[in-house]
């Protein structure tokens, strides 16, 4: 009963202390965050001179809304010149696999002495 007992505490003190150094941790990364984020940063707005080509700040807010949203809409598909095959032209992935397995061998090889 006297070692269920020592085992019983040392579990005990172990699980605390891991519990109690995550909890610190914890605690440290949320102050670090909270000290990192500190005032609000003001971005100095650059002069007129500074945008390309002499684009007004409008005509390069919208221009830089556009690309933004063609990415979002467009980030799965590849450029056409680097595609293969048209979209929508393929069979489908299951049919693909299924064609992979039909023609792969999936018995094991024959040991040779």
């Amino acid at each position: 009963m006297d070692s269920l007992n020592i085992g019983l505490q040392l579990a005990f003190y172990g699980m605390g202390l891991v519990f109690g150094l995550l909890t610190v941790m914890a605690l440290g990364i949320a102050l670090i965050t909270r000290w990192e984020r500190g005032a609000p940063q003001v971005a100095a707005t650059p002069p007129e001179s500074a945008y390309p080509a002499g684009l007004a700040a409008d005509a390069l807010a919208a221009i830089m809304t556009a690309v933004m949203l063609h990415r979002i809409h467009l980030r799965h598909q590849a450029a056409p010149a680097v595609r293969e095959h048209k979209p929508g032209t393929l069979p489908s992935r299951w049919i693909s696999v299924g064609r992979t397995h039909q023609n792969s061998n999936w018995q094991p090889g024959r040991r040779t002495r």
